[in-house]
């Protein structure tokens, strides 16, 4: 099985690292092509671009224009993100073999790096999907369709041929779903809360279950979308009655 997941936006890559093994993206020449679009914007610019608040577009600005040095710190993707997901996950935990096994088993979904591995090295960064950047026809989503959904399917494959979907909403687009099921075996779990006699997605409780998810797999080597059945956390349990065969939903 291989999972995706998307980015955090959270990223902290000041951190020590003693991750071996750690790779080049494979997309890393795209990412400096949309780093170059995102260091043309002024500090202003990015604030009403990227709907942020003043320091953060000062601490962006600066990120995209030091992006290029050599001298700019770097991270294995695993450790750089901090999100709620990734806090989850834990990496401090995991073991060299653990990471191993990620890198062959794990996605993220990155709207700079494309399609990234978790030992890919990667600068600290802020972009969305929805930008439509100076030059390029339409919007990120488009510029990264028809990249990643091909090599997407070839990692899927590698790794069994089921896609366990852990990645937010927003990022899918920047695949060719349609292609995907066409390919390869896809699942995508929900984690649901009983509110006022109705089942809802609240996010936050899914984005932490979405990484105890991952962990899950990750550490415990799931091979088989049948175990996935018997994952409990914080009261979230398999609900066989409303779940489908590609849509495994677990409700609190």
């Amino acid at each position: 099985m291989l999972v995706i997941l998307s980015p955090a936006k959270s990223m902290d890559t000041s951190l020590e690292c003693e991750i071996k093994n750690i790779t080049t993206a494979q997309f890393e020449e795209e990412a400096g092509f949309l780093a170059s679009k995102m260091s043309a914007y002024d500090v202003q610019e990015l604030q009403k671009l990227l709907k942020i608040s003043p320091a953060l577009a000062q601490s962006t600005f600066e990120r995209y224009g030091r992006f290029c040095s050599p001298d700019t710190k770097q991270l294995p993707a695993l450790r750089a993100y901090t999100g709620s997901v990734y806090k989850e996950i834990d990496v401090n935990t995991f073991s060299q073999a653990d990471f191993d096994y990620c890198q062959q088993n794990l996605r993220i979904i990155s709207v700079l790096y494309g399609l990234v591995r978790p030992l890919d090295s990667i600068k600290a960064y802020r972009l969305e999907y929805k930008l439509k950047l100076e030059g390029l026809e339409g919007d990120l989503y488009r510029f990264w369709q028809s990249k990643l959904s091909s090599q997407l399917v070839e990692d899927v494959k590698s790794s069994g041929g089921t896609l366990i979907n852990l990645a937010s909403l927003d990022v899918l687009p920047a695949l060719d779903m349609e292609h995907l099921k066409r390919e390869v075996t896809i699942i995508t779990p929900e984690f649901k809360t009983l509110k006022n006699g109705k089942y809802e997605v609240i996010r936050t409780y899914t984005k932490i279950a979405r990484g105890a998810m991952a962990r899950y797999i990750l550490k415990n080597r799931i091979t088989e979308p049948e175990e996935l059945k018997r994952f409990e956390f914080r009261g979230y349990k398999f609900n066989d009655k409303i779940s489908t065969p590609d849509n495994f939903i677990y409700t609190l």
